[in-house]
């Protein structure tokens, strides 16, 4: 092989794995019915913070006692590889690397090789049937607002989104102390709270950029004991699963057109 051939079969191998993987809008272990006594579901969505280098870290706490899905946005994924999360803690890094139990998507993948809507799954419901819990951790400045307001512009968002507020979310915050300041923060924050949501915490200290300050992801072993908190009860919400008017029962009112009445 020449050296030409060589540096663009190394290239394009990433490429040439993903292909040949099965997509994800047509992996079984989207679909599977869990026992009634198999362990929690976790959907862990790690966003563009600093913090997402602890996220291997966390992951592998999570599934000691779960199995878990990982969502990584566009920002986590840098964070996360081998170049820096791989650097900040290696041995977290390589038992994240080598873990059964965990399933990690990229916004690549809630459509890649989507053909038949009869038959293909979309990602981000599926996966919110598949879950028992939903963890935000580290949650952004960003993302906490697209939460606040409901966008959905990449699958973490969507998921988000989409999410049966009859299961726990949980959000942990990690930004800026004087991000963390900002009036909208504390905005969004109370709404997701009136939405049923758990809030994690951050914690003072010093921060990457040098500040110190609140505004740290919450240490990993508290998010974990709070996650392992809000998996209490999993089989009883398993066995009265529900979806559509979910957040009608929880008193949201959904929104109709406008009668003659009205007028």
């Amino acid at each position: 092989m020449t050296s030409l051939a060589f540096c663009l079969f190394h290239n394009l191998a990433p490429t040439i794995a993903t292909l040949q993987a099965t997509p994800t809008c047509r992996e079984k272990w989207l679909t599977e019915v869990p026992e009634a006594d198999s362990p929690p579901r976790i959907v862990l969505v790690a966003t563009g913070s600093v913090a997402a280098v602890k996220v291997p870290e966390l992951a592998r706490k999570l599934a000691d006692f779960a199995e878990v899905a990982v969502i990584l946005t566009a920002a986590a994924e840098v964070m996360t590889s081998a170049k820096i999360a791989g650097r900040y803690a290696p041995e977290n890094f390589r038992a994240w690397e080598r873990m059964d139990r965990l399933h990690v998507l990229r916004d690549f993948d809630e459509w890649d090789r989507y053909e038949d809507v009869s038959s293909d799954l979309v990602v981000h419901v599926e996966l919110r049937k598949w879950a028992d819990v939903a963890l935000v951790a580290p949650c952004s400045a960003n993302t906490l607002g697209k939460m606040a307001l409901g966008l959905c512009d990449n699958l973490a968002a969507c998921f988000l989104r989409a999410w049966d507020p009859d299961k726990p979310l949980l959000v942990a915050p990690a930004m800026n102390t004087v991000m963390w300041e900002h009036p909208s923060t504390a905005q969004h924050l109370s709404t997701l709270e009136s939405y049923g949501c758990r809030v994690v915490p951050p914690s003072c200290k010093r921060l990457a950029c040098g500040d110190v300050g609140r505004g740290a992801l919450a240490p990993v072993g508290d998010v974990v004991e709070a996650v392992k908190e809000a998996c209490g009860g999993v089989a009883e919400r398993r066995s009265c699963a529900s979806a559509v008017g979910s957040w009608q029962r929880h008193g949201f009112q959904e929104w109709q057109p406008a009668t003659t009445d009205d007028l």
